[in-house]
């Protein structure tokens, strides 16, 4: 039941989707989801997967979800998520815990102006919070590429 419950969501996520996106950095050093409307030209959905090969150790995989809002006029947006990891996930300040297990994160980002059609380079900063015996604090950040509207 499990795996037909995973096929549908990502089979309705990319029919859904509005652009699909690869970054590099955190929570999982590679990741990649698709980025979909819920409120046009406002309000953002994200799913995302990903699988972090680079703070030793075994990878750790892992995948959240974020809603994301923009703010008119601008190529700015923000907001908040969860995500869940198998393991390790990158971050400064502190990496999460090695046994994995859910977390919270904040998203500020922007849009790089590069004149690519349907291209888009953004840059994010993630406050996160790893939720566990003890909680931690984590500030990563992604570098991306969006391919879509």
């Amino acid at each position: 039941m499990r795996k037909w419950l995973i096929l549908l969501v990502l089979l309705f996520g990319s029919a859904l989707a509005q652009s699909v996106q690869v970054t590099a950095g955190s929570p999982f050093g590679v990741n990649a989801g698709v980025r979909f409307s819920l409120v046009p030209l406002l309000v953002d959905g994200r799913v995302y997967g990903g699988a972090n090969f680079f703070t030793g150790g075994p990878a750790s995989l892992g995948g959240g979800a974020d809603v994301l809002v923009s703010l008119p006029l601008t190529d700015l947006y923000a907001g908040g998520g969860l995500f869940y990891a198998s393991g390790t996930t990158v971050s400064l300040l502190s990496q999460g815990p090695s046994s994995g297990g859910l977390g919270a994160r904040g998203v500020i980002g922007t849009y790089l102006n590069v004149g690519l059609p349907l291209v888009g380079i953004f840059v994010e900063v993630h406050p996160m919070l790893f939720f566990g015996s003890p909680s931690a604090f984590g500030l990563g950040g992604a570098v991306g590429v969006n391919i879509g509207f």
